[in-house]
């Protein structure tokens, strides 16, 4: 815990805080005392076996308090929070609901892709309207998943659907949302291409991709719906191309709860889909490839103290935030410290990528999507750019245009944020910094 700037110390919250290291130290103490007591003193004295009697009750009092620590306080926690769920909200509880979240960004705070496919044993089921997040942050670990036998299914839009077009109408007219959903079946042609190389894999389990061109009910992500542990995500309410946040809510399997509800639904979506044939070398019946680069921990931030560029950190992102598809917030570290949040910062990023520049004019698309708090100034390739971007809570994303200023081989993207002191500030979470951005390239071979 935080101690808050500027109020009293607690006596209570600084032992608290310290028991692992009490517990340790009073064990120290206890086994240092056992064995030092025979030195200290002689064999016939009286005290020496009272002496390490207490000693070793000592010790045995310290490994007590670390297992109680480390293992049985959480889980009497764990215990005293379930059954208090059950009685603040039984209805949830019986419907098997772990959890409702306003909105994406809320939900990924609570919990990650890491985490939620961490112990998938059979399969990963996930439907949406691009994937974006999952062709890009999720590709590398969904590689390893099917490397290990688990089986992937892929539901997304059909880029060529008039669905999608009325949708790009209702975005402004601008073919974000198509592109995206391109990109994704790009990377993950890509991806099956990796696996199909990788021969020899007696567990590789399988990829499958379909399309659907309807407007979906919902996106989900579905793991081990066959199992007793599965556990499903699911947005409640259609994508209809706005930028207003729908719901989610995890759900784990309950007898007469929302689980089986939600597996019927997305299984409806798949049986009415149709599958992409990934090795169609054709895929899109176009020329283009496609780049995908986005903020997370290969995003270079510059230490100056020791005049080296390493890699950033995935950083605790703010109450209101909003996040940029496939892209994670970073910051120099997970928080920020508290000289700046009284002093404020400035930091510098990188992004550095190679361009293979197959045809002189093949380059046809290099769009950035940035957010950052509180300001940033975007350098490429040595060309700085005129505005400074901010807004972290803002609806939609700062779109750049960054085609003019892409070069053969190698290039970079220069980011510097400056973070405002906050004088009122009684925590590091009452202040907080970041980036976020992905860039998006294609050209024709």
């Amino acid at each position: 815990m935080t101690q808050k700037m500027g109020s009293k110390p607690n006596i209570r919250e600084w032992v608290r805080d310290r028991i692992l290291f009490l517990a340790v130290a009073i064990f120290v103490i206890g086994a240092s005392g056992y064995i030092t007591s025979g030195q200290l003193l002689s064999h016939d004295s009286i005290w020496l076996h009272p002496l390490k009697e207490f000693a070793l009750l000592l010790s045995l009092i310290g490994v007590v308090s670390l297992g109680y620590e480390l293992f049985l306080r959480e889980l009497t926690f764990n215990e005293y929070k379930d059954a208090l769920q059950e009685l603040m909200n039984p209805d949830a509880v019986r419907l098997g609901i772990k959890g409702i979240y306003k909105n994406r960004s809320e939900l990924g705070q609570r919990t990650s892709f890491d985490e939620l496919f961490q112990n998938v044993k059979q399969e990963i089921f996930i439907g949406g309207s691009s994937l974006l997040s999952i062709s890009t942050a999720s590709r590398e670990l969904l590689k390893a998943k099917i490397l290990h036998g688990v089986n992937v299914r892929l539901l997304l839009m059909d880029p060529h659907s008039p669905v999608v077009d009325l949708i790009v109408k209702q975005g402004g007219g601008r073919a974000t949302f198509i592109n995206e959903i391109k990109t994704s079946l790009l990377l993950l042609q890509k991806l099956q291409v990796e696996l199909n190389e990788l021969e020899g894999q007696p567990t590789k389990g399988a990829l499958q991709v379909h399309t659907y061109s309807v407007i979906p009910s919902h996106s989900f992500i579905s793991v081990d719906d066959d199992e007793h542990d599965g556990v499903i995500i699911a947005d409640i309410g259609p994508y209809l191309g706005r930028s207003l946040p729908r719901p989610s809510m995890i759900v784990a399997k309950k007898k007469n709860g929302m689980y089986d509800y939600w597996r019927e639904m997305n299984q409806l979506m798949w049986d009415d889909s149709s599958p992409i044939k990934l090795e169609n070398p054709n895929l899109l019946e176009s020329g283009t490839r496609a780049l995908v680069f986005a903020s997370g921990r290969e995003t270079e931030c510059y230490h100056f103290e020791s005049d080296t560029w390493q890699n950033a950190a995935i950083c605790k992102m703010g109450e209101h935030w909003r996040s940029v598809k496939g892209s994670q917030w970073v910051w120099v570290r997970e928080t920020l410290s508290p000289e700046e949040v009284q002093t404020g910062g400035r930091h510098k990023f990188r992004l550095r990528f190679e361009y293979p520049c197959e045809r002189s004019d093949g380059l046809t698309r290099a769009e950035l999507l940035v957010r950052a708090d509180d300001e940033c100034r975007i350098t490429v390739n040595d060309f700085s750019l005129t505005n400074n971007f901010s807004g972290a809570d803002y609806a939609e994303p700062f779109f750049i245009d960054i085609r003019n200023h892409i070069k053969c081989g190698a290039n970079e993207v220069h980011f510097e944020l400056v973070n405002f002191a906050k004088h009122d500030a009684k925590s590091q979470e009452d202040d907080t910094a970041g980036l976020i951005y992905r860039l998006h390239i294609e050209y024709r071979q």
